[in-house]
């Protein structure tokens, strides 16, 4: 069996069973509750952002393996020192990688549990292991952005 075909029927039966307990999760939960306009991803938790893109990698050998396109190179959605600015209840814009988002929104949503944090800065990566976008999150619960 090709192991390419197989790892993608495989990521797509595990991604259509984790979008069928979204709306369960959604439920219970009334920060992930809230009505998205147009999107399916939860909108920016209380905290406004600065999202400064670091570095983006590229992890040939595992393009090689992985990817239906093994000369797919570094992500194209973002270039090292692209910045963005979020307030609370923003949506993902239409241009930005929505797994990206989701990684931000929840390392967000984690640290505004901790109401001693005025600012915090943290790195963290996106999830794509192949071609990963680095980048900083600058916290500030003032919302002075």
């Amino acid at each position: 069996m090709d192991r390419r075909h197989f790892c993608k029927i495989a990521s797509l039966a595990a991604g259509a069973l984790g979008f069928g307990a979204v709306p369960a999760v959604a439920s219970a939960s009334p920060r992930l509750s809230q009505s998205v306009s147009g999107s399916s991803l939860a909108p920016m938790p209380s905290p406004g952002c600065l999202i400064s893109v670091l570095r983006r990698e590229c992890h040939q050998d595992l393009q090689a393996i992985f990817l239906d396109d093994p000369d797919a190179g570094p992500c194209r959605s973002f270039s090292s020192g692209d910045e963005f600015r979020f307030r609370p209840g923003d949506h993902c814009p239409a241009d930005f990688c929505p797994r990206l988002w989701a990684a931000i929104c929840t390392t967000i949503s984690q640290t505004s549990c901790e109401p001693s944090l005025k600012e915090e800065t943290m790195v963290i990566s996106c999830p794509d292991g192949t071609r990963p976008v680095i980048v900083r999150i600058d916290i500030n619960n003032d919302n002075n952005f």
